[in-house]
């Protein structure tokens, strides 16, 4: 059980927290469908779901005081059975130049790089929140097989569209960036675009399946 509670945050922003370490699959339901709730609303300027809270932030500070109570009702109304994911299907090209870790990665766990491959495309994944970049969905879960560390010296420059893994989460990089993620793949899928209306790809709560390319194989 979670002993949910609310409190304000700056002048503009309202904090639901559920004080608890990690979410139950039911419990995560419903704080995505609260999150696709406050989408219709009008009041607000940003939602952001963090692992184990959700962070409301109005266009009226005055509204801030009254939101603690109404994110508390909207927690005890909603249910998990009320959120309908999207589910994505993303193409990757494996191994190679496009994924310079898998080779390595196979040898250190034993495995072909077929067998990676395999069990890395698996999942139906969930992005758990989004963070780090804009557009950079955390994928849970990755296959307990494949489950490593992060490299112990992060990569400077990684390409937009790689596909990685760290410990039970896996991503994709919507941009240029410095990164210690193990990369597996590259996928052509633009996940941020700040000209458009839904700027980022991926919302939380939404499905994601990786489809191998036959180019790609091993």
């Amino acid at each position: 059980m979670t002993q949910e509670q609310t409190y304000l945050l700056g002048e503009q922003a309202v904090v639901l927290d559920l004080n608890c370490a990690r979410l139950d699959n039911t419990q995560q339901n419903r704080l995505f469908a609260l999150h696709r709730h406050l989408q219709k609303q009008a009041q607000y300027t940003d939602i952001v779901v963090g692992k184990t809270s959700l962070t409301l932030v109005l266009q009226d500070p005055t509204q801030c005081a009254s939101w603690q109570d109404r994110l508390l009702l909207l927690w005890d109304e909603l249910s998990a059975e009320d959120f309908h994911p999207t589910t994505h299907q993303i193409p990757v090209v494996y191994g190679q130049a496009a994924g310079p870790d898998l080779a390595p990665l196979a040898a250190q766990l034993g495995l072909s790089q077929s067998d990676i491959i395999e069990l890395h495309s698996a999942p139906l994944y969930q992005v758990k929140f989004l963070g780090f970049l804009p557009g950079f969905a955390y994928l849970g879960c990755v296959p307990e097989r494949l489950r490593v560390a992060r490299l112990d010296s992060p990569r400077t420059h990684v390409p937009a569209g790689s596909v990685a893994i760290a410990e039970d989460l896996s991503a994709i990089y919507p941009s240029t960036s410095p990164g210690g993620w193990r990369l597996l793949g590259h996928s052509p899928t633009q996940l941020f675009n700040p000209h458009s209306q839904s700027p980022c790809l991926f919302q939380p709560g939404d499905n994601v399946k990786f489809v191998p390319q036959k180019e790609g194989l091993c």
